[in-house]
């Protein structure tokens, strides 16, 4: 496909700025061949009639992530980049592990930050279900976000072809896939039940939020997705990710991405892969924990044999920093303000407290209950955050946020049924609603995440 100079310069200009995708002259082609797929699907068969087009359409429309998928690679596969499965493998979650052991607060808090078909996050659930041998008494919240929603379709299906399996030692083939036929293996059920996939733009999407899932965690592994972003893309995201992790937490990128400079002030470690480390006592608070235990099988397997690496012993644990003391704030307004803020870098305790402030001098308000409800999500506290629900929904019967907190809380309870009934009110409520209208209550998020997140949960489960 020939594009005019005039045509590759705006296309350039706006998925930068909706994307944050580079395509400078060295990608020409790579970005004529993604608008001609784009364009087979496409409303109009001139690419400047679709970038018009895309130009007046909202950052939250699901057209732009559409577009995501013609112009980026999803190529993968597990175990990709044995180097660093092997450090995640004998060092870097068993340090984890170990640490939290000592501290007698059994969880782990995983994200793989571009999953695309989920190859990534489901071999780091097969790490986790290994390593784990008392793993039903932990609480283990491993989170695969894409831009990309047909990736995601794929990933929650579980079904891949040999090519996927091709760094897969012969035991985890195994134990953990299920040949179905011409070719097609399924990875078994209680692995997929392992990881929660949510659509993320990292270019665009605010984060880390209590809302998102994205705060205080334990590792985050996104590699292959930084190297084609622009540089100021690359920075944003950077600092995002940062942010996200909590004290002693890991970042994981590929060697192309690896910088020293970008990922400041994080600690690069020479563990044969791209690793950095966030300092104990770094600008996130303590790890919350997830919302519910992830049920898993009884394993009393041993970890992974990879060839290449001799066993080391795991990482000494690092302290977790004690969390930073709330000031007291003069009002309800302050107190929601600042209970948010230390919400979303984990500082749960002290968030709770400004909440019950908030409430105690408002008792009507529903923003208040609706983030003590997320907060005591993320501690386990299903009664309390129930409580809380109940009282936001009471208030505001109409709340988008507030039915779909109810509705994750019923699913990890197994109650699917009225789970289902919740996510169906979130989208019908947000059905009129203009997509890039920010939710009260939502910490920044928009009705179109909201309602392609809820619709994620209705056709996965």
């Amino acid at each position: 496909m020939k594009l005019s100079e005039e045509v590759l310069r705006q296309g350039r200009a706006i998925i930068a700025s909706r994307l944050g995708l580079d395509f400078s002259e060295v990608r020409r082609q790579d970005l004529e061949r993604g608008l001609a797929r784009a364009l087979r699907t496409a409303r109009t068969s001139e690419a400047e009639g679709l970038l018009a087009w895309l130009g007046l359409l909202p950052a939250s429309d699901p057209e732009w992530r559409r577009l995501a998928a013609h112009l980026t690679v999803g190529e993968t596969y597990f175990f990709r980049d044995r180097a660093c499965f092997e450090a995640l493998e004998s060092q870097v979650l068993p340090g984890l592990i170990a640490s939290r052991r000592g501290d007698g607060i059994r969880r782990l808090r995983l994200w793989s930050a571009a999953c695309a078909t989920g190859e990534e996050p489901y071999s780091l659930a097969i790490l986790v279900d290994r390593l784990l041998p008392d793993r039903a008494d932990w609480v283990v919240t491993i989170l695969a976000t894409d831009i990309n929603g047909s990736a995601l379709e794929a990933a929650r299906r579980g079904l891949y072809r040999e090519w996927a399996l091709r760094e897969t030692p012969p035991a985890i083939r195994q134990r953990y896939f299920h040949e179905r036929g011409e070719g097609v293996f399924e990875l078994d059920a209680a692995i997929r039940r392992m990881v929660t996939f949510a659509p993320l733009n990292l270019a665009g999407d605010g984060y880390p939020t209590l809302v998102t899932n994205t705060t205080a965690v334990d590792l985050i592994l996104c590699r292959n997705v930084l190297m084609y972003f622009t540089r100021d893309a690359k920075r944003a995201t950077a600092e995002r990710l940062r942010g996200a992790l909590a004290p002693g937490g890991w970042l994981a990128v590929s060697p192309a991405e690896a910088s020293a400079d970008l990922f400041r002030p994080l600690l690069p470690v020479n563990l044969g892969a791209s690793l950095y480390r966030n300092q104990p006592g770094g600008s996130v608070g303590p790890q919350p924990r997830a919302a519910a235990p992830v049920v898993l099988p009884a394993a009393g397997l041993g970890p992974i044999s990879f060839e290449a690496t001799a066993a080391t012993a795991p990482l000494p644990s690092t302290p977790v920093s004690g969390p930073e003391e709330a000031p007291r704030a003069p009002d309800r307004g302050d107190d929601l303000a600042r209970g948010r803020a230390l919400a979303d870098r984990g500082q749960l305790e002290q968030a709770r407290a400004l909440c019950e402030s908030a409430l105690a001098r408002d008792s009507l308000d529903p923003e208040a209950p609706l983030l003590l409800a997320a907060i005591c999500q993320e501690q386990g506290e299903t009664a309390a955050a129930m409580e809380a629900l109940r009282r936001a929904l009471y208030l505001a019967p109409d709340s988008p946020p507030a039915h779909f907190l109810m509705g994750s809380l019923l699913f990890q309870q197994g109650e699917r049924r009225r789970a289902r009934r919740a996510m169906e009110t979130v989208v019908g409520l947000l059905g009129s609603v203009d997509r890039d209208e920010v939710l009260a209550g939502s910490d920044g998020l928009t009705a179109g995440r909201l309602l392609e997140t809820a619709q994620g949960y209705l056709d996965s489960r």
